[in-house]
């Protein structure tokens, strides 16, 4: 599944654009691809392209973001093949392209003139065109048998803002922050309370009442989430309290088997016959069966 995103920018900084995408610290030189223009001349050729048809009013550029689901079985290399694909689309135009590798997530960044190479002609975005290229790179997903997402014809926007994408991905690192919270609070929880004191103790805060369906989240810059926006079923009310049941039966597991080795240890100290049945695993494994479910109560 892709998800498409314009970023919408005014006349822009082409070179810092272009810089960005292909920074070191996000992508490797063998996910860089540039149609219909040269890595290292690229800002030069745009510029080229407008002088030219004397295009070098208004937008200089468009930047628009592929974004690829964390569910989707995909490696960078493949990522980027798409992006090709996707890159053809827009055949009389130059583009920079760059798979990015810093997030929990794959996503292409594309860097597209605004002036057509051949007709010279800017190039406009309408809803309908929106509609267009977001079913292209449904149908190029489907190819690669990555899941398609449903559009919405009616909800299609032509841009995002530079301000509402970067925040999004702001609060797409924010969440993997608050999913390494819990996984690292419930590990070391028994009971409700200890969870919340431990995310307390990280600065989290967390609202988990029996008269609320969620456990909603806040976290240290005040961004809130429920927990059905965490994309895993684990993470979702009912799950957690269902593994701090078990971990709470476990517990008293671990406390009949101790009474029941200490009780075994006196009797023999005192010299008095013991009774194996009582102390035997197989009583031991009845009891078990009878306290809890016999599925793992790891926290995976």
């Amino acid at each position: 599944m892709a998800i498409i995103k314009f970023i919408k920018v005014r006349k822009g900084n082409l070179k810092n654009a272009i810089k960005y995408i292909t920074r070191s610290d996000k992508t490797d030189k063998n996910l860089i691809y540039c149609m219909n223009c040269q890595f290292e001349s690229a800002e030069y050729e745009f510029n080229l392209t407008k002088k030219i048809f004397n295009k070098l009013d208004g937008r200089q550029y468009y930047h628009f973001v592929q974004s690829f689901s964390p569910k989707d079985i995909l490696d960078y290399e493949t990522a980027n093949k798409i992006g090709q694909e996707f890159c053809n689309y827009f055949k009389d135009y130059q583009i920079v392209m760059a798979t990015h590798k810093d997030k929990e997530y794959i996503h292409n960044h594309f860097i597209m003139n605004s002036v057509n190479m051949i007709t010279g002609e800017k190039y406009h975005q309408s809803k309908r065109e929106l509609e267009k290229i977001k079913e292209l790179s449904n149908n190029i997903c489907g190819k690669y048998n990555l899941k398609q997402i449903n559009i919405d014809k009616q909800k299609i926007s032509k841009f995002v803002s530079q301000n509402e994408y970067y925040l999004s991905k702001k609060q797409l690192t924010q969440k993997q922050k608050l999913i390494e919270n819990i996984n690292e609070c419930i590990k070391k929880s028994k009971t409700k309370e200890q969870f919340i004191y431990y995310m307390n103790q990280n600065g989290y805060g967390v609202i988990w009442k029996d008269t609320r369906k969620y456990i909603t989240y806040i976290t240290p810059e005040n961004i809130r989430f429920r927990d059905i926006r965490l994309n895993n079923l684990k993470y979702t009310k009912e799950k957690m309290e269902l593994y701090l049941e078990k971990v709470k039966r476990k517990n008293i597991r671990n406390s009949f088997i101790r009474l029941s080795l200490l009780n075994k240890k006196q009797h023999t100290e005192n010299g008095k016959k013991v009774n194996n049945d009582e102390y035997s695993d197989i009583a031991k494994k009845d009891f078990i069966k009878q306290q809890e479910n016999a599925s793992s109560i790891e926290w995976e």
